[in-house]
Protein backbone atom coordinates (compact mmCIF):
# COMPACT_ATOMS: atom_id res chain seq x y z
CA UNK A 1 0.00 0.00 0.00
CA UNK A 2 1.33 3.33 -0.95
CA UNK A 3 2.58 5.26 1.98
CA UNK A 4 1.20 8.91 2.05
CA UNK A 5 3.95 12.10 2.38
CA UNK A 6 3.77 15.13 2.91
CA UNK A 7 6.23 18.32 2.00
CA UNK A 8 4.85 21.68 3.52
CA UNK A 9 1.29 20.65 4.55
CA UNK A 10 0.66 18.94 0.96
CA UNK A 11 0.42 15.63 0.25
CA UNK A 12 2.51 14.08 -2.47
CA UNK A 13 0.77 11.98 -4.66
CA UNK A 14 1.85 8.72 -6.06
CA UNK A 15 5.40 9.45 -8.73
CA UNK A 16 5.84 12.79 -6.92
CA UNK A 17 9.11 13.03 -4.98
CA UNK A 18 11.11 16.02 -3.30
CA UNK A 19 14.94 16.50 -3.96
CA UNK A 20 17.56 16.96 -1.28
CA UNK A 21 18.05 20.40 -2.96
CA UNK A 22 14.35 21.15 -2.21
CA UNK A 23 13.11 20.86 -5.94
CA UNK A 24 10.19 18.35 -6.83
CA UNK A 25 10.07 15.16 -9.42
CA UNK A 26 7.61 13.44 -10.82
CA UNK A 27 8.62 9.69 -11.95
CA UNK A 28 6.30 7.53 -14.56
CA UNK A 29 6.74 3.96 -16.80
CA UNK A 30 6.68 4.88 -20.45
CA UNK A 31 4.49 2.67 -22.87
CA UNK A 32 7.90 0.93 -23.31
CA UNK A 33 8.89 0.11 -19.61
CA UNK A 34 11.05 2.99 -19.42
CA UNK A 35 11.56 5.24 -16.60
CA UNK A 36 11.26 8.94 -17.41
CA UNK A 37 11.38 12.23 -15.15
CA UNK A 38 10.32 15.53 -15.10
CA UNK A 39 11.34 18.45 -12.69
CA UNK A 40 10.03 21.68 -10.98
CA UNK A 41 10.78 23.79 -8.65
CA UNK A 42 6.95 23.90 -6.78
CA UNK A 43 4.44 21.14 -6.46
CA UNK A 44 2.06 23.42 -8.69
CA UNK A 45 4.77 23.44 -11.27
CA UNK A 46 5.05 19.92 -11.32
CA UNK A 47 1.41 19.01 -11.33
CA UNK A 48 1.04 21.39 -14.30
CA UNK A 49 3.49 19.28 -16.12
CA UNK A 50 1.77 15.78 -14.27
CA UNK A 51 -1.31 17.01 -16.60
CA UNK A 52 0.24 17.66 -19.72
CA UNK A 53 2.16 14.13 -19.53
CA UNK A 54 -1.28 12.41 -18.48
CA UNK A 55 -3.17 14.33 -21.18
CA UNK A 56 -0.62 13.40 -24.04
CA UNK A 57 -0.25 9.92 -22.41
CA UNK A 58 -4.24 9.15 -23.10
CA UNK A 59 -3.50 10.70 -26.68
CA UNK A 60 -1.49 8.04 -27.31
CA UNK A 61 1.67 10.42 -27.23
CA UNK A 62 4.69 8.79 -26.44
CA UNK A 63 6.35 11.79 -23.72
CA UNK A 64 9.75 10.55 -23.63
CA UNK A 65 11.05 14.32 -21.92
CA UNK A 66 14.52 13.00 -22.35
CA UNK A 67 17.60 13.75 -24.71
CA UNK A 68 16.18 12.01 -27.62
CA UNK A 69 18.30 14.08 -30.72
CA UNK A 70 17.66 15.46 -34.02
CA UNK A 71 21.05 13.15 -35.06
CA UNK A 72 19.33 10.18 -33.57
CA UNK A 73 15.32 10.70 -35.06
CA UNK A 74 17.56 11.00 -38.27
CA UNK A 75 19.29 7.59 -37.87
CA UNK A 76 15.79 5.79 -37.28
CA UNK A 77 14.20 7.72 -40.32
CA UNK A 78 16.83 6.06 -42.42
CA UNK A 79 16.34 3.21 -41.58
CA UNK A 80 12.84 2.58 -42.07
CA UNK A 81 13.36 4.42 -45.26
CA UNK A 82 12.63 1.21 -47.91
CA UNK A 83 11.73 1.52 -51.68
CA UNK A 84 13.76 4.85 -52.45
CA UNK A 85 16.46 4.33 -54.70
CA UNK A 86 19.75 5.11 -54.02
CA UNK A 87 20.64 8.31 -55.55
CA UNK A 88 17.12 9.70 -54.01
CA UNK A 89 18.41 8.88 -50.57
CA UNK A 90 21.70 9.82 -51.53
CA UNK A 91 19.85 13.60 -52.11
CA UNK A 92 18.82 13.57 -48.57
CA UNK A 93 21.78 12.25 -46.51
CA UNK A 94 24.02 15.09 -48.19
CA UNK A 95 22.43 17.98 -47.51
CA UNK A 96 21.49 16.84 -44.16
CA UNK A 97 25.21 15.68 -42.91
CA UNK A 98 26.38 18.85 -44.78
CA UNK A 99 24.08 21.53 -43.04
CA UNK A 100 21.83 19.80 -40.08
CA UNK A 101 24.18 17.29 -38.24
CA UNK A 102 27.07 19.93 -37.62
CA UNK A 103 24.86 21.93 -34.45
CA UNK A 104 21.26 21.61 -35.08
CA UNK A 105 20.96 17.76 -35.50
CA UNK A 106 22.42 17.40 -31.85
CA UNK A 107 19.41 19.60 -29.85
CA UNK A 108 17.07 18.15 -27.73
CA UNK A 109 14.07 17.02 -29.89
CA UNK A 110 11.55 18.25 -27.08
CA UNK A 111 13.34 21.82 -27.18
CA UNK A 112 12.80 22.01 -30.52
CA UNK A 113 10.03 24.71 -31.74
CA UNK A 114 8.79 25.98 -35.13
CA UNK A 115 11.39 29.57 -34.29
CA UNK A 116 14.29 27.69 -34.04
CA UNK A 117 13.77 26.05 -37.29
CA UNK A 118 12.96 29.50 -39.09
CA UNK A 119 15.98 30.65 -37.52
CA UNK A 120 18.19 27.72 -38.65
CA UNK A 121 17.10 28.50 -42.15
CA UNK A 122 17.94 32.06 -41.61
CA UNK A 123 21.59 31.17 -40.83
CA UNK A 124 21.51 28.58 -43.71
CA UNK A 125 20.83 31.54 -46.06
CA UNK A 126 23.00 34.10 -44.24
CA UNK A 127 25.64 31.48 -45.33
CA UNK A 128 24.95 31.79 -48.75
CA UNK A 129 22.95 28.81 -49.48
CA UNK A 130 20.42 28.83 -51.96
CA UNK A 131 16.77 28.79 -51.26
CA UNK A 132 16.73 25.45 -53.24
CA UNK A 133 19.05 24.10 -50.96
CA UNK A 134 17.39 25.18 -48.03
CA UNK A 135 14.07 23.77 -50.08
CA UNK A 136 15.97 20.34 -49.58
CA UNK A 137 17.28 20.30 -45.87
CA UNK A 138 13.49 21.42 -45.12
CA UNK A 139 12.38 18.62 -47.29
CA UNK A 140 14.30 16.00 -45.32
CA UNK A 141 13.77 17.65 -41.72
CA UNK A 142 9.81 17.27 -42.36
CA UNK A 143 10.04 14.07 -42.98
CA UNK A 144 12.30 13.08 -40.11
CA UNK A 145 9.30 14.72 -37.47
CA UNK A 146 6.59 13.65 -39.51
CA UNK A 147 7.90 10.06 -38.40
CA UNK A 148 8.77 11.28 -34.94
CA UNK A 149 5.26 11.89 -34.73
CA UNK A 150 3.75 9.02 -36.19
CA UNK A 151 5.77 7.65 -33.91
CA UNK A 152 4.58 9.49 -30.53
CA UNK A 153 8.01 10.78 -30.05
CA UNK A 154 6.91 14.57 -30.64
CA UNK A 155 3.63 16.16 -29.45
CA UNK A 156 1.16 16.89 -31.90
CA UNK A 157 2.39 19.58 -35.18
CA UNK A 158 5.67 19.54 -37.39
CA UNK A 159 7.70 21.98 -36.25
CA UNK A 160 9.15 22.47 -40.35
CA UNK A 161 5.42 23.44 -41.29
CA UNK A 162 5.55 26.94 -42.95
CA UNK A 163 8.78 27.31 -41.91
CA UNK A 164 9.81 28.19 -45.98
CA UNK A 165 7.56 31.00 -45.78
CA UNK A 166 9.20 33.08 -43.34
CA UNK A 167 12.18 33.25 -46.03
CA UNK A 168 10.68 33.06 -49.46
CA UNK A 169 10.17 37.09 -49.82
CA UNK A 170 13.88 37.12 -49.28
CA UNK A 171 15.02 34.94 -51.82
CA UNK A 172 12.38 36.41 -53.84
CA UNK A 173 14.20 39.63 -54.22
CA UNK A 174 17.48 38.17 -54.53
CA UNK A 175 17.14 35.03 -56.70
CA UNK A 176 17.85 34.38 -60.42
CA UNK A 177 15.30 32.98 -62.40
CA UNK A 178 16.49 29.97 -65.21
CA UNK A 179 15.96 32.42 -68.50
CA UNK A 180 15.60 30.62 -71.80
CA UNK A 181 17.73 31.97 -74.57
CA UNK A 182 16.16 34.63 -76.70
CA UNK A 183 15.63 33.92 -80.86
CA UNK A 184 18.47 35.66 -81.74
CA UNK A 185 20.87 33.94 -79.02
CA UNK A 186 20.03 30.40 -79.92
CA UNK A 187 20.46 31.09 -83.24
CA UNK A 188 23.89 32.46 -83.05
CA UNK A 189 24.64 29.60 -80.70
CA UNK A 190 23.27 27.03 -83.02
CA UNK A 191 25.33 28.68 -85.78
CA UNK A 192 28.65 28.57 -84.09
CA UNK A 193 28.25 24.87 -83.07
CA UNK A 194 27.80 24.30 -86.62
CA UNK A 195 30.64 25.48 -88.33
CA UNK A 196 33.63 23.29 -88.53
CA UNK A 197 36.03 23.61 -85.58
CA UNK A 198 36.91 22.53 -82.22
CA UNK A 199 33.35 22.57 -80.64
CA UNK A 200 31.41 21.19 -84.20
CA UNK A 201 31.50 17.96 -82.02
CA UNK A 202 29.21 18.85 -79.45
CA UNK A 203 26.53 19.69 -82.03
CA UNK A 204 24.31 17.14 -82.18
CA UNK A 205 24.40 16.62 -78.22
CA UNK A 206 23.05 20.30 -77.69
CA UNK A 207 21.04 20.45 -80.56
CA UNK A 208 19.01 17.40 -79.24
CA UNK A 209 18.79 18.96 -75.69
CA UNK A 210 17.25 22.24 -77.50
CA UNK A 211 15.01 20.16 -79.39
CA UNK A 212 13.78 17.74 -77.53
CA UNK A 213 13.04 19.35 -74.21
CA UNK A 214 14.91 15.78 -72.64
CA UNK A 215 16.32 16.30 -69.43
CA UNK A 216 20.31 15.95 -69.70
CA UNK A 217 20.03 12.79 -67.87
CA UNK A 218 17.62 11.50 -70.16
CA UNK A 219 19.29 12.50 -73.27
CA UNK A 220 22.87 10.89 -71.89
CA UNK A 221 20.92 7.77 -70.96
CA UNK A 222 19.65 7.73 -75.00
CA UNK A 223 20.20 3.85 -76.80
CA UNK A 224 20.71 3.60 -79.76
CA UNK A 225 17.46 1.13 -80.17
CA UNK A 226 15.31 3.89 -78.26
CA UNK A 227 15.75 6.01 -81.93
CA UNK A 228 13.00 5.19 -84.40
CA UNK A 229 13.97 6.74 -87.55
CA UNK A 230 10.74 5.37 -89.48
CA UNK A 231 8.21 7.09 -87.01
CA UNK A 232 10.45 9.80 -86.49
CA UNK A 233 10.11 9.40 -82.43
CA UNK A 234 12.66 9.18 -79.71
CA UNK A 235 11.32 6.66 -76.90
CA UNK A 236 12.26 8.35 -73.08
CA UNK A 237 12.38 5.39 -70.62
CA UNK A 238 15.11 6.18 -68.64
CA UNK A 239 17.75 8.68 -66.40
CA UNK A 240 21.94 8.49 -65.99
CA UNK A 241 22.83 9.88 -63.18
CA UNK A 242 26.05 10.61 -61.70
CA UNK A 243 26.45 10.82 -57.87
CA UNK A 244 28.77 10.73 -54.87
CA UNK A 245 28.76 7.73 -53.00
CA UNK A 246 31.02 9.10 -50.27
CA UNK A 247 34.18 7.06 -49.90
CA UNK A 248 33.81 4.75 -51.90
CA UNK A 249 34.15 7.44 -55.06
CA UNK A 250 31.12 8.53 -57.65
CA UNK A 251 29.37 6.71 -60.25
CA UNK A 252 26.32 6.53 -62.82
CA UNK A 253 23.36 4.68 -62.35
CA UNK A 254 20.67 4.24 -64.35
CA UNK A 255 17.36 5.01 -62.66
CA UNK A 256 13.37 5.47 -64.04
CA UNK A 257 12.48 8.59 -65.26
CA UNK A 258 10.93 11.32 -62.75
CA UNK A 259 7.86 10.89 -63.24
CA UNK A 260 5.43 8.61 -64.89
CA UNK A 261 4.78 11.38 -67.18
CA UNK A 262 8.47 10.93 -68.06
CA UNK A 263 7.97 7.62 -69.83
CA UNK A 264 7.17 9.54 -72.99
CA UNK A 265 7.71 9.09 -76.79
CA UNK A 266 8.82 12.83 -78.33
CA UNK A 267 8.41 14.02 -82.07
CA UNK A 268 11.60 13.52 -84.15
CA UNK A 269 12.06 17.16 -85.45
CA UNK A 270 14.04 17.18 -88.62
CA UNK A 271 16.92 18.98 -86.72
CA UNK A 272 17.17 16.62 -84.27
CA UNK A 273 17.29 13.64 -86.71
CA UNK A 274 19.81 14.99 -88.66
CA UNK A 275 21.77 15.96 -85.33
CA UNK A 276 21.84 12.04 -84.29
CA UNK A 277 22.82 10.69 -87.36
CA UNK A 278 25.78 13.40 -87.42
CA UNK A 279 26.56 11.58 -84.23
CA UNK A 280 26.16 8.09 -85.00
CA UNK A 281 28.19 8.96 -88.48
CA UNK A 282 31.16 10.52 -86.37
CA UNK A 283 31.57 7.46 -84.66
CA UNK A 284 31.46 5.23 -87.75
CA UNK A 285 33.96 7.31 -89.85
CA UNK A 286 36.47 7.60 -86.68
CA UNK A 287 35.77 3.61 -85.26
CA UNK A 288 34.34 4.84 -81.89
CA UNK A 289 32.84 2.43 -79.61
CA UNK A 290 31.07 3.10 -76.87
CA UNK A 291 32.97 1.66 -73.89
CA UNK A 292 30.81 2.81 -70.91
CA UNK A 293 28.07 0.04 -69.46
CA UNK A 294 25.91 1.11 -66.67
CA UNK A 295 23.61 -1.23 -65.22
CA UNK A 296 23.71 -4.14 -68.32
CA UNK A 297 23.04 -0.91 -70.18
CA UNK A 298 25.42 0.14 -72.86
CA UNK A 299 25.27 0.92 -76.67
CA UNK A 300 24.70 4.46 -75.93
CA UNK A 301 23.78 7.47 -78.67
CA UNK A 302 25.72 9.71 -76.75
CA UNK A 303 29.78 9.08 -75.56
CA UNK A 304 33.12 11.32 -76.07
CA UNK A 305 35.93 10.45 -78.65
CA UNK A 306 37.09 7.82 -75.23
CA UNK A 307 34.07 5.74 -75.71
CA UNK A 308 32.65 7.33 -72.07
CA UNK A 309 29.45 8.26 -71.92
CA UNK A 310 29.16 12.15 -70.77
CA UNK A 311 28.65 13.25 -67.25
CA UNK A 312 26.44 16.56 -66.18
CA UNK A 313 29.31 18.63 -64.75
CA UNK A 314 31.48 17.78 -67.89
CA UNK A 315 28.62 19.12 -70.01
CA UNK A 316 28.34 22.59 -68.54
CA UNK A 317 32.15 23.18 -68.48
CA UNK A 318 31.79 22.53 -72.15
CA UNK A 319 28.86 24.88 -72.30
CA UNK A 320 30.90 27.33 -70.66
CA UNK A 321 34.00 26.90 -73.17
CA UNK A 322 31.68 27.24 -75.67
CA UNK A 323 30.52 30.88 -74.54
CA UNK A 324 33.78 31.88 -73.81
CA UNK A 325 34.99 31.10 -77.35
CA UNK A 326 31.91 32.54 -78.78
CA UNK A 327 32.04 35.77 -77.08
CA UNK A 328 35.19 36.74 -77.53
CA UNK A 329 34.71 36.19 -81.63
CA UNK A 330 31.34 37.97 -80.95
CA UNK A 331 33.23 41.20 -79.33
CA UNK A 332 35.98 41.11 -82.66
CA UNK A 333 33.21 41.16 -85.08
CA UNK A 334 30.53 43.24 -83.18
CA UNK A 335 27.89 40.39 -82.85
CA UNK A 336 25.09 39.93 -79.94
CA UNK A 337 26.99 37.80 -76.91
CA UNK A 338 26.01 34.63 -75.20
CA UNK A 339 24.90 34.73 -71.46
CA UNK A 340 25.66 32.01 -69.24
CA UNK A 341 24.46 28.77 -70.30
CA UNK A 342 23.95 25.47 -68.31
CA UNK A 343 22.23 22.18 -69.39
CA UNK A 344 18.93 22.83 -67.94
CA UNK A 345 18.39 25.74 -70.16
CA UNK A 346 17.94 23.80 -72.92
CA UNK A 347 14.50 22.89 -71.32
CA UNK A 348 13.10 26.23 -71.09
CA UNK A 349 14.42 27.21 -74.14
CA UNK A 350 12.01 24.26 -75.83
CA UNK A 351 8.97 25.92 -73.94
CA UNK A 352 9.34 29.18 -74.74
CA UNK A 353 9.88 28.43 -78.77
CA UNK A 354 6.74 26.60 -77.79
CA UNK A 355 4.97 29.39 -76.29
CA UNK A 356 5.79 31.72 -78.88
CA UNK A 357 4.30 30.67 -81.73
CA UNK A 358 1.07 30.07 -79.70
CA UNK A 359 1.64 26.14 -79.05
CA UNK A 360 -0.67 24.18 -76.76
CA UNK A 361 0.15 23.79 -73.03
CA UNK A 362 -0.67 20.46 -72.62
CA UNK A 363 1.30 19.33 -75.70
CA UNK A 364 4.57 21.28 -74.28
CA UNK A 365 3.95 19.42 -70.96
CA UNK A 366 3.63 16.30 -72.69
CA UNK A 367 7.11 16.78 -74.44
CA UNK A 368 8.80 17.81 -71.24
CA UNK A 369 7.58 15.01 -69.34
CA UNK A 370 5.54 16.71 -66.39
CA UNK A 371 2.70 15.78 -64.40
CA UNK A 372 1.22 19.05 -64.12
CA UNK A 373 0.87 21.62 -67.19
CA UNK A 374 0.07 24.57 -64.73
CA UNK A 375 4.58 23.46 -63.40
CA UNK A 376 5.50 24.21 -67.84
CA UNK A 377 3.61 27.72 -67.71
CA UNK A 378 4.60 28.87 -64.37
CA UNK A 379 8.41 27.42 -64.47
CA UNK A 380 9.41 26.54 -68.08
CA UNK A 381 7.99 29.06 -70.17
CA UNK A 382 9.41 32.92 -70.50
CA UNK A 383 7.56 35.55 -72.74
CA UNK A 384 10.39 36.88 -74.93
CA UNK A 385 10.49 40.07 -76.14
CA UNK A 386 9.82 39.27 -79.35
CA UNK A 387 6.51 37.49 -78.26
CA UNK A 388 5.62 40.51 -76.23
CA UNK A 389 6.53 42.86 -78.85
CA UNK A 390 3.44 40.68 -81.66
CA UNK A 391 1.05 40.69 -78.42
CA UNK A 392 1.67 44.28 -78.25
CA UNK A 393 1.72 45.17 -81.69
CA UNK A 394 -2.09 42.91 -82.00
CA UNK A 395 -3.61 45.01 -78.88
CA UNK A 396 -2.14 48.32 -80.65
CA UNK A 397 -4.31 46.97 -83.80
CA UNK A 398 -7.04 46.05 -81.78
CA UNK A 399 -7.57 49.48 -80.37
CA UNK A 400 -6.96 51.88 -83.10
CA UNK A 401 -10.07 49.49 -85.11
Amino acid sequence: MHKARYVKGKRLKKGEYERPNGTFEYKWTGRNGKRHSVYAKTIPELRAKEESIKRDLLNGIKCVGTGVTVNQCFDRWLEQKLGVRDTTLQSYIKPYNLYVKPEFGKMKLKDITYSDVVLFYKSLAQRGLSFSTVKNVNKVLSMVFDLMIRDGIILHTNPCKGSLRELRNEYNSCSKDVKALTIEEQKAFEGFLSQPGRYHRYYPIFITLLWTGMRVGEVTALQVEQLDFDKKVIRVDKTLEYYSKGKEGSTFVMNAPKTKKSNRDIPMLPIVEKALKMEMEHHCINNLECVSEVGGFKNFVFFDDSGTIYQYNKLNHILDSIVKAYNSMAKEKGLIELPHIHNHMMRHCLSTRMADYGGNAFATAEILGHQEYELTLSTYTDASIDYKRKEMKCLDAYFKN
